[in-house]
C-alpha cells in the first residue's frame, strides 16, 4: 500500500519502560530515498513502553529505513516504504520562497493572515475546538499559540495539566515529560492541520510570571526540551517554531538565545520555518538560523513607507506577528478598532509583508479573546478573510513593493503583472491612471493593456472599471495611458486598487 506523499509516517518500537531521558536520543531512524536521498530522523519515548519516529517524506518513490540506538531492543529494525502522490489539498511543508514570501513544498504560494490566542492549548475542550472553527469561518491560516500555558493579567483559566512531572525538590524533572500534555499538543497541530492552518509554535513562554516556574529552565534542560519537542512535532507538515513569544522579557542573554536557534535549526529534520518575536528589543533576525523576522512593532504599519524598511535590512519575509489588537481594554496594544486593523494589515500588503491578527475584547470571566480564544467578535476578522482571498488570486510567489525608495504611490505587485496600490483609510473623488517602473529589469512597455478594479476594503466589493487603459507614455519611472478619463472613485472610503495586465 502507497503511502502519501507529505503524510506523517509513524513507526512505533517497543523498548525499555524505563523511559530513556529526554537529554538523550532513545533511537534514530535513518531513512533514505531511492535517489541517494537521506534524512536522520530522532525518536522519542511515548509513554510504557511505546518508542515512536515519526517521518514526512517529500519524495515519492521507495524510501527504505533503519533504526540506530545504544539500547537493543530499538537497534537494527528495518523497513521499507513506498510514497505515492499527496492526498488531495496537501501542498507539504511552508518554505521561504522568493526571498520575501512563503510556499509550500510543491510550489503552491502560502500567504498567511494569521491569528493568535496564547493560551489555546490550554482551554477545555469544547473552548478549544470553538476557536479553530472560528478561526476556518474568519478565513485565518495560521494560528500561534504557546506550548507552556500562560500566567499574569487577564489570564482567569489555569490547567492542570503541565509538560513535565517534577522532582523530589520541587523543580520540573525535564527528563520526564508528561505524555498526556504532550499527546494534548499533538492532536491540537493535528486539528489545525485538518483545518488547513499553520501551527506556529511558540516554544519558550516569557509569561509566566512566576506561578508554574517553567520561566527557570537552565540552558540544559532548554535543550533536552527542544530535542523532545522536535522530534514529536517536527513531522508534522504545518507546524512553523518561532523560539518565544517577546523573548526579552526573560533574562536571559542574547547568546543564549543564539544556541537555543541553532540547535533547533540543527535538530528539526524537517527543517520547518523558525522565527522569534520580541517585546521592545530586536532580535538580530540576519543570523542564519531565523528563516523569517517575526516582529512587534505597531507603528510599523500605522503608515506608508516603514515596513518595506524591514525587508531592505533582513532580506527575509517579514511578518508583522503583533501590531496591536482590535479590542476594547484600556491597555494601548489592545484597543484598535477593526477599521485600524484592516488599515494596518493593507499597509504591511502593500509593503511586501505579512501581518498577524488579535482580539482583545474583555470577555464575561475577564480574560481576552488573544489568551483563550472562542468565537471571534471583532469586525476585522470578516475583513481580512477577503483580503486573504484577493492574495490567493494572485498567480505569483506575492506582492513586493514597486519602486520601493521613490514611489509616493507605494504600489506593490508583480512587475508587468499585476499591482495593488492601497489609497488609505480616506480615498480620493477620482484617481488617474499611473504605474511606477520596477527599475529591476522588468519594464513595462508602450501598448501594454491593464484592467482596474476598485476594492472597498471594509464593505468587501470589488468592481470592475470598464475602461481598458493601455499604456502611452513610459519613461524610466512611471508610466501613463494619455486619453483616458480619471476613474471615479466613492471619496473618503477605505479603498485599494487592483491592476491586472490583460492580453
Amino acid at each position: 500500500m502507497m503511502h502519501p506523499r507529505y503524510a506523517v509516517l509513524e513507526l512505533l518500537f517497543t523498548g525499555p519502560v524505563e523511559p530513556i531521558p529526554t537529554d538523550r536520543v532513545p533511537l534514530t531512524v535513518a531513512f533514505e530515498h531511492e535517489s541517494g536521498r537521506t534524512r536522520l530522523v530522532p525518536g522519542f519515548w511515548d509513554g510504557g513502553d511505546r518508542y515512536l519516529a515519526r517521518f514526512t517524506p517529500e519524495h515519492e518513490g521507495r524510501w527504505t529505513w533503519a533504526t540506530i540506538s545504544d539500547v537493543d531492543e530499538l537497534s537494527g529494525v528495518a523497513g521499507i516504504i513506498d510514497v505515492g502522490g499527496p492526498v488531495m489539498g496537501e501542498h507539504g511543508p511552508v518554505r521561504v520562497a522568493g526571498t520575501f514570501h512563503f510556499a509550500h513544498d510543491d510550489g503552491t504560494p502560502f500567504r498567511p493572515v494569521g491569528a493568535t490566542v496564547y493560551n489555546w492549548l490550554h482551554q477545555p475542550h469544547g473552548r478549544f475546538v470553538e476557536t479553530v472553527a472560528s478561526l476556518v469561518d474568519a478565513g485565518f491560516n495560521k494560528l500561534r499559540f504557546l506550548v507552556f500555558p500562560q500566567a499574569g493579567g487577564y489570564v482567569e483559566h489555569f490547567p492542570e495539566l503541565l509538560p513535565f512531572a517534577r522532582g523530589s525538590d520541587g523543580r520540573y524533572d525535564i527528563s520526564r515529560p508528561v505524555i498526556e500534555f504532550f499527546r494534548r499538543l499533538d492532536d491540537a497541530v493535528v486539528l489545525l492541520q485538518s483545518r488547513g492552518i499553520q501551527a506556529d509554535v511558540l516554544i519558550f513562554n516569557a509569561y509566566d510570571n512566576g506561578r508554574f516556574g517553567l520561566e527557570g529552565l537552565t540552558e540544559a534542560e532548554d535543550a533536552a526540551y527542544l530535542r523532545y519537542l522536535a522530534a514529536r512535532l517536527s513531522a508534522f507538515p504545518n507546524v512553523w517554531w518561532s523560539l518565544c513569544n517577546e523573548f526579552d522579557i526573560l533574562d536571559r542573554p542574547t547568546e543564549r538565545w543564539d544556541a537555543a536557534g541553532e540547535l533547533l535549526a540543527a535538530i528539526d529534520p524537517h527543517q520547518h520555518l523558525r522565527s522569534i518575536h520580541n517585546w521592545v528589543r530586536f532580535y538580530n533576525h540576519n543570523q542564519p538560523w531565523v528563516t523569517h523576522a517575526s516582529i512587534q512593532l505597531g507603528q510599523a504599519t500605522e503608515d506608508f513607507g516603514r515596513a518595506s524598511l524591514f525587508r531592505d535590512a533582513y532580506l527575509k519575509p517579514i511578518v508583522f506577528d503583533e501590531i496591536k489588537y482590535e479590542g476594547d481594554i484600556p491597555e494601548r496594544w489592545g484597543r484598535l478598532t477593526g477599521q485600524e486593523l484592516v488599515h494596518q494589515f493593507w499597509i504591511a500588503t502593500v509593503s511586501g509583508c505579512y501581518a498577524s491578527h488579535g482580539e482583545s475584547f474583555a470577555l464575561g470571566g475577564g480574560s481576552l479573546h488573544i489568551v483563550e480564544g472562542g468565537r471571534l467578535t471583532g469586525q476585522s476578522p470578516a475583513r481580512l478573510g477577503f483580503l486573504r482571498g484577493l492574495l490567493d488570486n494572485v498567480n505569483g510567489v506575492g506582492l513586493d513593493p514597486i519602486d520601493n525608495w521613490w514611489d509616493a504611490g507605494f504600489v506593490a505587485g508583480i512587475p508587468r503583472g499585476i499591482y495593488f496600490q492601497y489609497l488609505g483609510r480616506s480615498a480620493p473623488e477620482t484617481w488617474t491612471f499611473r504605474l511606477p517602473q520596477d527599475g529591476m529589469g522588468i519594464e513595462l512597455r508602450a501598448g501594454d493593456r491593464f484592467q482596474v478594479d476598485v476594492i472597498d476594503t471594509w464593505n468587501m466589493t470589488v468592481e470592475t472599471v470598464e475602461t481598458i487603459f493601455e499604456l502611452t507614455d513610459v519613461d524610466k519611472n512611471e508610466a501613463f495611458a494619455a486619453g483616458t478619463n480619471p476613474v471615479m472613485l466613492p471619496a473618503g472610503e477605505a479603498l485599494a486598487l487592483r491592476i491586472r495586465r490583460v492580453s
